[in-house]
């Protein structure tokens, strides 16, 4: 294991929380942009229920950042990004689990740190859980979809 002499445990700890909590922000604005195109109401209501999901995530952390006195400055501006509108319920899934498991992966390298205080670990621990938990809701609503357009089809 490969140790990082140039900055203290204490320094590199925050700084990994913070980029977690921009992640959020960002799948949170993306998530909140793709639901405003989105046709079908369920479909629009699950991709709402992962913007706000995201948005309660990254407060939890940035909370616990100002809480530690631990708060990083922003040297830039959070930027809106636009995103293009997908055509169809497929393609907004496929987006939707793609960015899902983006956090879940950050998530998870943050878990790998061996600073981690047992308070945030349990908020980290949490929080992972429930982004697996909305991955699973868009797997099933997927299949479900998949499901209907066979049924659809064949008659």
């Amino acid at each position: 294991m490969k140790l990082r002499t140039n900055f203290p445990a204490h320094a590199v700890l925050p700084a990994q929380i913070n980029r977690l909590q921009q992640l959020l922000v960002k799948e949170k604005d993306l998530f909140e942009d793709l639901a405003d195109h989105i046709a079908d109401h369920s479909l629009r209501l699950t991709i709402r229920s992962l913007a706000q999901q995201n948005k309660q995530y990254a407060s939890e952390l940035s909370s616990y950042l100002q809480s530690t006195r631990s708060t990083q400055p922003s040297t830039r501006a959070p930027q809106k990004t636009s995103t293009t509108i997908l055509p169809d319920e497929t393609t907004a899934l496929a987006f939707c689990s793609s960015n899902e498991r983006k956090i879940v992966a950050a998530y998870r390298k943050l878990l790998k740190e061996t600073v981690l205080y047992e308070g945030l670990k349990n908020i980290i621990g949490y929080q992972l859980s429930g982004s697996l938990s909305s991955m699973v809701q868009l797997q099933l609503l997927t299949a479900v979809r998949r499901r209907q357009k066979h049924v659809a089809a064949a008659l």
